[in-house]
This record gives structure tokens, sequence and C-alpha cells, in this order.
């Protein structure tokens, strides 16, 4: 089986490039191939979720997860639109399979962004920066690591320790604490969900 990961963003791609070995190991092969922006994801998925129907029709043992931010946007309205591109490209999801239970496409929504999951994964920040103190998870914004403003929180935390004391580099960050993540402990539940569809996926 091969899994395609289709995505919006540099940071994403390489926070995948870490992740996914730990996830996948050697039950499948993977991709990972990234749009450039959320906007052409959103434009081209149709499009693209069509030619992996064709292809899986011809035989190929594929499938595909869709990984986009909520952002500003309602998540609901936004999973949505990822259903509704899959359902046009003839392609059964997790959330809406075959008459068989069988489904060949995973949505995600990261809520609501990409460093929720570093936020969800105190240990996983200490291990990155040594220079950091001891975390509590229950605190502050580790208490729920998807509540919002992600990245702007994670670098205030960053700053007030002495890490990125100017700019936030959203890629050499994503590289930098993946690398260290713990896939099985992370507080954040879109980050849980994410896993678990690619379990599903491996089922």
């Amino acid at each position: 089986m091969q899994i395609d990961f289709l995505l919006e963003e540099e940071s994403a791609e390489e926070a995948l490039r870490h992740l996914l070995p730990k996830m996948i190991g050697q039950r499948a092969r993977w991709k990972l191939v990234n749009f450039g922006s959320k906007y052409k994801l959103l434009d081209k998925l149709s499009e693209r979720l069509a030619g992996y129907c064709q292809r899986i029709s011809e035989g190929e043992d594929l499938r595909v997860v869709v990984l986009v931010d909520r952002d500003d946007d309602d998540c609901l309205a936004l999973k949505h639109r990822l259903e509704e591109a899959a359902r046009q490209a003839l392609l059964a999801t997790k959330t809406a399979p075959d008459e068989k239970g069988r489904f060949f496409v995973v949505n995600r929504v990261v809520v609501e962004e990409l460093e929720s999951w570093f936020i969800g994964d105190p240990l996983a920040l200490r291990r990155a920066f040594g220079s950091l103190p001891a975390i509590d998870g229950k605190k502050g914004i580790f208490r729920v690591p998807d509540n919002g403003g992600s990245w702007e929180k994670l670098h205030r935390f960053l700053k007030k320790h002495g890490v990125y004391k100017s700019s936030y580099p959203k890629i050499k960050a994503a590289q930098r604490i993946a690398a260290c993540m713990d896939i099985q402990n992370n507080n954040s539940h879109s980050f849980r969900v994410f896993r678990e569809g690619v379990e599903a996926l491996l089922a």
C-alpha cells in the first residue's frame, strides 16, 4: 500500500517527514505532496482526487490523507468541503465509507494549526530545546493545545525562555520539534485524531 499525504505548506511537510516513520514504519510506503498553500490545495483537490480514483480503479493499492489547518475557518464547514471533494471524485472516506465499509480517503483538519501538535507534547519541546524549564502540561497554553492562536502562543513561550528571540521559524521549528515527538503521548486532540486516521488506513 502507498499513502499520499496532501498538505498545504512546508512546515507540515517537514513535520511529517519525522512523524510518519514513527507512525507507519514498514507497513506502507508514503509520499508527501505539498501544494504550497491552503488555497491551492482546496482549489485543486477535486481534480487530484479524481486522478487517484482512476488509479485505484486500475488496481493501484493507494490511499490518501488530506491535512489542512483550520486557521480561522469553521471546522465543520471545512471538513464538509473536504468530504464533498472526495464524494465528487467517487472516493469513499473514513467519514462516509462505501457499502462494504471500505474507504480510501481520510480528511483531517488541524485545530487550529500545526503548532497545536507541538504544544501537545511538552516533553518534545524540552528535548528539542534544552534551555526550557519543566513544563506543567495542565497549565497555561499546554492545558488545551487546540485552543487557538497556536504559533503565536508557542513563540511567546519559547521567546520567554530564550528560544527564537526574534521571529518564529515555522519550518525549522517543525523539523526540530517533530523529530522529538512521541506519537503515542500527545494532548492535542487534532493530533490524536490524525494519528487514528492513519492507523485506520493501515488496519
